[in-house]
C-alpha cells in the first residue's frame, strides 16, 4: 500500500472521531437529548459572593452581590451547583428543575458554606 492512500483514511478517520465528539458535546447541551429548566436562587439579608455552575459550563463568580439572586438555564444532562462560602446565618441556597425543588440548603455546614447541587441524567 502506498503512503499517499493512507492519508485520505487517516483524515477520515479523524473528521469522524471529531464528528461524534462534537455530536455527543452537543447532546450534554440537551440539543440532541433531554433538556430541562433549572433555576437557582440565593436567599438571605447580606451581600455575598456566590459561585455557581450549569450542566456543561465553567463556574462562574458573583462578587459582593445583594441578596435576593436568581439565575436561570436550559440545560442537557449533567451537574448544577450553586455555592456560598462564608456565609452568614440566614443564607438559604436552592435549586428547581422544571418548577420542582430538587436541593435546598437552609443554613450553613460547619465550615460556613451553603451549597446545593443537583445531577441530571436522562
Amino acid at each position: 500500500m502506498q503512503s499517499g492512500s493512507l492519508r485520505p483514511r487517516v483524515t477520515s478517520l479523524l473528521a469522524a472521531g471529531a464528528a461524534a465528539a462534537a455530536a455527543l458535546s452537543l447532546t450534554g447541551c440537551g440539543l440532541f437529548g433531554k433538556s430541562w429548566d433549572v433555576k437557582m436562587e440565593v436567599t438571605g439579608s447580606s451581600a455575598v459572593n456566590i459561585s455557581y455552575s450549569f450542566s456543561g459550563d465553567t463556574d462562574e463568580t458573583v462578587s459582593g452581590r445583594g441578596l435576593p439572586w436568581s439565575h436561570a438555564q436550559n440545560v442537557g444532562y449533567g451537574f448544577n451547583q450553586v455555592g456560598i462560602a462564608h456565609a452568614p446565618a440566614g443564607t438559604v441556597c436552592r435549586i428547581y428543575v422544571d418548577g420542582k425543588l430538587k436541593a435546598e440548603q437552609k443554613k450553613p455546614d460547619s465550615h460556613g458554606t451553603v451549597s446545593c447541587f443537583v445531577n441530571l441524567q436522562d
